[in-house]
């Protein structure tokens, strides 16, 4: 429960900035092949958009990142139907950095 209260008392641009650096780790360890590490990062960053998508602040939000969730899951692990790059869905993440400054 600790865990659900820390990651809900940080604003939304920072929740998404960490996703984003899991998201990172898990396409570098897709880049080199390493399909262990790659699904253990990318778990974490399912299950800290689970948690983001629970956050009472960003019930508005929920869509959005229903879809960040689908679209990550579908790249690294399905048959990228939205046809993304790893560019492509790391813009997505980096984009909330100016809100973590």
């Amino acid at each position: 429960m600790d865990q659900h209260i820390n990651w809900h008392s940080m604003p939304i641009g920072l929740q998404i900035y960490n996703i984003g650096s899991e998201v990172g780790r898990a396409i570098r360890w897709k880049n080199a092949a390493n399909y262990q590490r790659q699904l253990n990062f990318a778990i974490k960053a399912i299950e800290l958009i689970g948690l983001t998508k629970m956050d009472p602040k960003n019930i508005k939000r929920f869509n959005e990142l229903n879809f960040y969730q689908q679209e990550l899951i579908d790249y690294l692990f399905g048959e990228n139907m939205y046809e993304n790059t790893d560019e492509s869905i790391m813009k997505v993440y980096d984009q909330w950095e100016h809100l973590t400054l």
